[in-house]
């Protein structure tokens, strides 16, 4: 089974979208998986309204309606540069940024108002451009549940295609149908301290539901708990080396690096899992199972974007381009890893006895004593 998995990262998703547009030119997915903005990508790709779904958001549905559906994300943005600012070596700044943080402390009590208060016409837009009744591909949708600290699944399936085969124990799951379709995406793009957790019920419980990427961050391991055997996914930031990136600067890129090693660390755990389950199959331990192959694309430098600049239109264009070049080239190959040509082995050094038997091979050379 194959499987395309889409990860978070606010508007640096418009690069993911141009990636999936151009995967899948020349591939067929039987099940997409998302969370965040990921999850919003995965369903114009599984149940988009128009042709060119993807292309038509992030050109023209998402920028054009930013500020109308988020206004209070640029006021947003503007504190996060101050608080950023903060710890640069700078007192004066540091002094600046500390009080400006403290002048919006009104404005973020109000933040949740601001959510409850755009959450109908985000859902009327979202509803315009994706449609349960259009679904032509298997959707699982990672979320956070917020009520219950735990991991949620839920699962968007085409009319004529079967449950996957999940493994996953502690993991919540739930099927989607038409009237909850949006909402459920809504609730996975949650990002905390953006927008309000979002009410669901399922089987007569109401929960409260976020951001899938505080649980799932990539969905790589939701792809192969649900029996994936051959996985791309595709991320929005690029590989970072910790040798030569330098000391961070002020409290805005410590709190990167710091989410970056998170999410580093959950995807090194889910290639972890997948490592030992083809180990298992290589061994013969798990018969019928074939091994994983997972391959990745991304970019190689930073994206010029700002994860909050939803209205940035000409960024997002950019972006976008980026990621119809990247996905253009064949996805780099990370498990099963290619193994290494076996060393020579190195001769152990001749002695005066093995000189004499090679010089002179017919006469027989004791060594005595």
């Amino acid at each position: 089974m194959k499987a395309l998995v889409l990860s978070g990262g606010g508007a640096h998703g418009a690069y993911e979208a141009g990636v999936a547009s151009a995967l899948l030119q020349r591939e067929k997915y039987d099940v997409i998986c998302g969370v965040s903005i990921g999850a919003i990508n995965a369903a114009l790709i599984a149940a988009g309204t128009v042709e060119n779904a993807l292309e038509r958001f992030w050109y023209e549905e998402f920028p054009s309606r930013a500020n109308h559906l988020f206004p209070h994300v640029p006021r947003l943005r503007r504190l996060i540069e101050h608080v950023g600012a903060i710890g640069n070596g700078n007192p004066w700044r540091d002094a600046m940024g500390v009080a400006r943080a403290a002048s919006a402390l009104p404005f973020l009590r109000k933040l949740s108002e601001y959510h409850k208060s755009s959450l109908a016409a985000v859902h009327e837009a979202l509803g315009a451009m994706v449609d349960f009744d259009r679904l032509q591909t298997t959707l699982l949708i990672g979320a956070t549940n917020a009520s219950q600290a735990s991991a949620a699944v839920f699962r968007a399936l085409p009319r004529d295609a079967g449950v996957p085969a999940q493994t996953a124990t502690r993991t919540e799951y739930h099927d989607l149908t038409h009237d909850n379709f949006v909402m459920a995406l809504l609730a996975s793009s949650a990002m905390p301290g953006l927008f309000s957790p979002i009410e669901l019920a399922f089987d007569g419980e109401s929960n409260l539901y976020a951001d899938g990427c505080i649980v799932h961050t990539s969905p790589l391991g939701l792809a192969v708990e649900n029996g994936a055997t051959e996985v791309t996914v595709v991320f929005v930031d690029c590989e970072r080396d910790v040798l030569t990136s330098g000391s961070p600067v002020g409290l805005a890129e410590v709190a990167y690096n710091i989410a970056t090693l998170w999410q580093q660390r959950f995807i090194d755990y889910e290639l972890r899992i997948a490592q030992a389950t083809n180990e298992i199959v290589r061994l013969g331990g798990a018969p019928g199972k074939r091994q994983i192959t997972i391959r990745q694309v991304r970019p190689e430098r930073p994206l010029e974007l700002d994860m909050l600049a939803f209205d940035d239109r000409d960024a997002m264009v950019c972006a976008f381009e980026r990621g119809v070049n990247d996905g253009s080239a064949v996805p780099r190959v990370v498990l099963p890893e290619t193994p290494l040509a076996p060393a020579a082995l190195t001769p152990a050094p001749e002695t005066f006895w093995d000189t004499l038997r090679r010089v002179f091979p017919r006469v027989a050379v004791k060594r005595t004593g």
